[in-house]
C-alpha cells in the first residue's frame, strides 16, 4: 500500500507543477536543459521531471518510439515530421529516465531516480517507527543498501569499480549502525536524553551519507581534483579546490538538507495530530509521502550541477 500511495502522491505533487510550466514550451534541443538551470525554480522543475514516477510505467514499445524520435532529430537536426516541441521534450524525459546514458540499456527500475520516492516510503516508515535494536539496525542497513543500489544503477561508466562502490557502503553501514546503537545506549543510560530520540535516525543518516560521499569521491577532494572548464566549455585542467567545494556542496544538499523534511516533519506533525489507530497509520503514511515528494527535488535544486 505504501508503494502505491507514494507513487501516486509524488505524481500528483510533481506533475501539475511541471505541466503548468509547460504551457510555454521552449524549442526542443538536445544540447541544453528544458528549464533555466541558472534559477532555483528552473532546477526544481528539472528535478520534478527526473523523479516523475509515471516513467516507471512506460512500456518497452513507448521507450523505443521515444528513442526513435530522438535519433531522427539527431539525424536531420530538426523536429521529425508531425512531432511537436512538447512531444520531443517528453520523449527526451522518458529516455533519460529509463535508458543508461553510457550502456544505452534500460536501468534497473528500483535504482532509477523515478523510483527514489516510493522506495524511500517503506524505508522511512521502518526507520521512524523502529523500536527494537534489530529493527533499528535493519533500517539503517536497508537505507544504505538502497543508496548503493542507486549509485550502481546511475553510475557514469560501463565498468564497475566494485572496491570503490563497496568500501564506502561498508563504512556507511558501520557508521549509521554504530551511531544508532550508541545513541540508543546513551538514551537508555540517561533517560533525560529521551527527548532527543527524534535526532537519532537523522544523525545516523547524515553521518553515513557524508562518509559515503567522502570515501566515494576521495580522489576529487584529496587526490587529482575535478576537471574545470571555461564558460565556452574549454577544458582548463584539474582543481583540488574545486573538487573540495563540489564534495562539500554535495554533503550539504544531499546528506544534510535532504533528510530533514523526511525524518523530522512526520514525527513533528504526528505529535500534534489528534488521531490514533488506523487513522494515525494512514495519516503518518500521507505525511511521509508528502515530505519525500518535495524533499528530494527541493534539496537537489539548491545548487546547479555546473558551477
Amino acid at each position: 500500500a505504501g508503494v502505491g500511495v507514494s507513487s501516486v502522491g509524488i505524481g500528483w505533487c510533481a506533475s501539475p507543477v511541471v505541466k503548468a510550466k509547460e504551457q510555454s514550451v521552449p524549442p526542443f534541443t538536445l544540447s541544453s536543459a528544458k528549464f533555466d538551470q541558472s534559477t532555483y525554480v528552473g532546477r526544481l522543475y528539472s528535478i520534478f521531471d527526473k523523479i516523475d514516477p509515471q516513467t516507471l510505467l512506460t512500456s518497452d514499445a513507448e521507450v523505443k518510439r521515444c528513442q526513435g524520435l530522438l535519433e531522427e532529430f539527431t539525424r536531420i537536426q530538426q523536429l521529425p515530421a508531425g512531432a511537436t516541441d512538447a512531444e520531443m521534450w517528453e520523449a527526451r524525459k522518458t529516455v533519460e529516465a529509463i535508458i543508461h546514458p553510457v550502456s544505452k540499456e534500460p536501468m534497473f527500475w528500483l535504482g532509477r531516480m523515478s523510483a527514489w520516492g516510493f522506495v524511500n516510503v517503506p524505508i522511512s516508515v521502518i526507520m521512524l517507527n523502529a523500536q527494537s535494536l534489530p529493527v533499528v539496525l535493519f533500517a539503517q542497513w536497508l537505507n544504505q543498501s538502497y543508496n548503493v543500489l542507486s549509485n550502481y544503477t546511475n553510475r557514469s561508466s560501463l565498468t564497475v569499480d566494485w572496491a570503490g562502490l563497496l568500501k564506502p557502503y561498508a563504512v556507511a553501514v558501520a557508521v549509521s549502525c554504530g551511531i544508532a546503537l550508541g545513541a540508543r545506549r546513551a538514551i537508555k543510560s540517561m533517560p533525560a536524553l529521551a527527548r532527543l530520540g527524534i535526532f537519532v535516525p537523522y544523525l545516523a543518516v547524515i553521518s553515513a551519507g557524508s562518509c559515503n560521499v567522502a570515501f566515494t569521491r576521495m580522489d576529487e577532494w584529496a587526490g587529482r581534483g575535478v576537471c574545470i572548464y571555461s564558460p565556452e566549455g574549454k577544458e582548463l585542467g584539474m582543481s583540488v579546490k574545486a573538487g573540495q567545494q563540489a564534495v562539500f556542496d554535495t554533503v550539504c544538499t544531499r546528506c544534510i538538507c535532504l533528510p530533514i523534511p523526511v525524518l523530522f516533519v512526520p514525527p513533528l506533525v504526528m505529535s500534534v495530530l489528534p488521531v490514533t489507530g488506523a487513522v494515525a497509520v494512514v495519516a503518518e503514511l500521507l505525511v511521509i509521502v508528502a515530505s519525500i515528494a518535495f524533499a528530494l527535488p527541493c534539496a537537489l535544486a539548491i545548487l546547479p550541477q555546473e558551477m
